[in-house]
């Protein structure tokens, strides 16, 4: 009988493992059986990316992906050559090794609370808050530019000191502040977070122009011509170091 590597997962299977799988079963229910509690949102039936998992070994004895595979897993958080929806790949005669990725695009799921669980590093809106009209235009930020979320960070600049940087990413780092908030997946960067962290960004019209707008409330100066800030004393020679 074929075998299932599956390597460790802080959450699913933190000491990693190794099983005889069941031939002509999809990956997901082999893990399933085993009790490795990897999520599927949509139930087996390629409706989302929740179950996405990255093939180390034996990817090309899987069957060919659908259109509607690859459509999904273009939406997948830490998609590599090698990915797959574990749900639609079949066992074969091949030994498999796999890859769980740490984060899904469903941050939190309702049904599977192995996987629910928060690491040190997930934030939700009470975190960093993004109202529906920003919302709306980082949605069309990142469907424009073909990516799978944003990243926020602060950055030296102006007469007062600091400003906020917005990338598109294309997976995430682990080594961020990262969660799904109000339909973005939006990570902060690391150092950043503290002096981010009670923010709301809106997207409002000013004038004849319409931008996007962070409402800090670490934030205790700003210069005269609104292109930089800068945060209490101590908070912002923290920032400096870092």
């Amino acid at each position: 009988m074929p075998k299932i590597k599956v390597k460790p997962h802080v959450d699913l299977c933190p000491d990693g493992a190794e099983f005889e799988a069941v031939s002509g079963m999809s990956v997901c229910e082999n893990l399933l059986n085993q009790d490795i509690d990897i999520e599927h949102a949509c139930e087996l039936s390629c409706a989302c990316t929740t179950c996405h998992v990255i093939f180390t070994e034996g990817f090309d004895s899987l069957n060919e992906s659908t259109d509607d595979e690859e459509d999904l897993l273009d939406k997948a958080w830490g998609l590599e050559s090698r990915s797959r929806l574990s749900c639609q790949t079949i066992v074969k005669d091949s030994d498999l090794e796999i890859e769980i990725p740490k984060y899904t695009i469903n941050m939190v799921s309702e049904n599977h609370p192995k996987n629910s669980k928060a690491s040190d590093k997930d934030i939700s809106s009470k975190d960093f808050d993004i109202s529906n009209n920003a919302a709306n235009h980082l949605s069309s930020m990142i469907e424009i530019g073909n990516s799978k979320g944003i990243k926020i960070s602060l950055v030296d600049s102006g007469c007062s000191g600091f400003a906020y940087k917005l990338d598109l990413i294309s997976e995430i780092d682990k080594n961020d502040f990262n969660g799904l908030i109000n339909g973005i997946n939006l990570s902060i960067q690391d150092k950043s977070f503290i002096f981010l962290k009670g923010t709301k960004l809106d997207f409002i019209k000013k004038n004849l122009n319409q931008e996007l707008v962070f409402i800090n409330p670490n934030v205790s100066a700003e210069c005269g011509c609104g292109e930089s800030f800068n945060f209490e004393e101590n908070l912002a020679k923290d920032l400096s170091a870092k």
